[in-house]
């Protein structure tokens, strides 16, 4: 390996040498404060290593890799998500009385995963990334086991996984078998293309790309998932394995010409309006923060669908940067919610009174528990305001700026279906999205949330209000750092 291509894997390799690093540690010293400090310098190292060759040239590196600037930008909202979600863990898991030490390393193995998946150039780093990412997630849903529901949503995200793995490889195999190659940049010869089970390779393909995104009508796992699952892994299923999963299905997609297929359209399209419309309409009647929130995510990868659908090679520069800003909005807006959940949630069974028979967090928190809130916690109650105001796509929020990105490319393309599937499923998502933000500001009844917040929830709050307003704001920022990346 040359120092070039080096340099260019490196963040992969902190990650990788950071997991060793942290085995040493857990087996010479068990300390939940070490291993949380370890994880967070790991992370934030890997951050600031992308950050620095964020605009460097397309590094191939082996057949199997290829690091480009949407990778490396994708990996940096990752990151950034992980780190969060570190922090959460720690608050979580201080709460304990035993070691949680391989949380952790969990944790580290779901994102050396995920950064595996959005530099891969070839069918078997993808598989490698995807089973790296998927069988680390199923431990964590299930891994307070005395938590309400944990056995079931451990084993249902378990039974996911074996079904996405086992759609995708025999999708994988049949595309092998016709083209004899697994390389995301070659096209195809024209016989390959008539064939039936190239064809049906793609369909297979994209099944188990379409479990792992919860796209209808492969989405009966997510709210059960998200309702069961401790709050920080599930902010981690919601931010960094879909967009990691999204990004190599955009390299993949584009790689193999399969955006200018019309069978593979025609089945991109129908799962994208089913998901914009189902999605959103599922979510009406909920009550259960978090199940709200898994319906919506099935929506709002249904929205990002409309980035497969090219109608030339020029759009593609235009898709990566239209999915990348509409990414960057729902990961900021989502790891908000989030964050206002779990103190939420922690604030309640801190207040529960036989705490001997109460170790972990049910995390069933409702609609109603956040009753009046903004007249007991403004700040907490900004933080959920904004987030909710950027995931409808209300105007000075960066979730805005991403629907218009959208709007705009599918206007480009000449996408009428998407377009009139993403107004009717934003105007039903207005409707639960804006019940949320009346119980905020209610006046009668309480909240039954304290008012405090830690210090390091203050920080992560205004900074997350920040940055959604600024680049509501300003977007043309972070367009033009979007255009100047390099792509594959």
């Amino acid at each position: 390996m040359s120092l070039m291509t080096f340099v260019a894997l490196s963040p992969q390799l902190i990650i990788a040498f950071g997991l060793v690093l942290s085995m040493l540690l857990i087996s010479w010293h068990r300390s939940q404060r070490s291993i949380n400090i370890l994880t967070q310098v790991i992370l934030l190292f890997s951050l600031l290593l992308c950050a620095r060759l964020l605009f460097a040239d397309v590094a191939q590196v082996t057949p199997l890799l290829r690091v480009d600037g949407v990778g490396l930008y994708a990996l940096m909202i990752i990151l950034i998500s992980a780190m969060v979600v570190v922090q959460l863990s720690y608050v979580l898991l201080k709460k304990h009385i035993e070691f949680h030490d391989e949380f952790y390393l969990l944790v580290q193995l779901v994102v050396l995963g995920a950064s595996v998946l959005v530099v891969s150039d070839h069918f078997a780093s993808l598989f490698l990334g995807f089973e790296l990412l998927s069988i680390a997630l199923v431990g964590l849903a299930g891994y307070l086991n005395e938590q309400k529901h944990s056995v079931e949503t451990g084993f249902k995200y378990l039974i996911l996984s074996a079904t996405a793995s086992s759609f995708m490889l025999l999708g994988i195999a049949f595309i092998y078998s016709q083209t004899g190659q697994l390389s995301f940049y070659f096209l195809p010869e024209s016989s390959a293309l008539s064939s039936p089970f190239y064809h049906l390779g793609i369909i297979l393909f994209l099944v188990g790309m379409a479990f792992k995104l919860s796209l209808v009508p492969f989405h009966y796992w997510t709210p059960d998932v998200y309702q069961g699952a401790p709050t920080p892994v599930t902010l981690l299923m919601a931010t960094v394995s879909k967009l990691a999963m999204f990004a190599v299905l955009l390299k993949c997609w584009f790689g193999l010409g399969y955006a200018y297929q019309e069978s593979a359209q025609s089945v991109v399209l129908v799962i994208a309006i089913l998901s914009m419309v189902s999605g959103n309409a599922l979510a009406l009647y909920q009550q259960n923060l978090k199940r709200l929130l898994a319906y919506s995510s099935i929506a709002h990868m249904g929205y990002l669908l409309i980035v497969l659908l090219l109608s030339s090679a020029a759009g593609e520069s235009f898709a990566w940067q239209s999915m990348l800003f509409y990414f960057t909005a729902y990961v900021f807006a989502t790891l908000a919610i989030f964050i206002a959940i779990f103190y939420s949630c922690s604030q309640q069974n801190s207040q529960v009174k036989n705490k001997a028979l109460h170790t972990g967090f049910d995390d069933e928190l409702l609609i109603s528990d956040w009753q009046g809130l903004f007249w007991r916690s403004p700040l907490m109650a900004a933080l959920i305001l904004v987030s909710i105001l950027s995931l409808a796509g209300i105007p000075l929020t960066m979730g805005f700026i991403g629907k218009f990105y959208l709007l705009s490319y599918a206007s480009q393309t000449l996408q009428w279906g998407m377009i009139i599937a993403l107004v009717i499923g934003s105007g039903i998502a207005l409707f639960y999205y804006l019940k949320v933000i009346f119980v905020l500001f209610a006046t009668e009844g309480g909240s039954k949330v304290s008012a405090s917040l830690a210090i390091q929830a203050r920080f992560l709050a205004i900074t997350l209000i920040s940055v959604s307003l600024f680049f509501g704001l300003f977007p043309d920022f972070l367009s033009q750092i979007l255009q100047q990346l390099s792509i594959a």
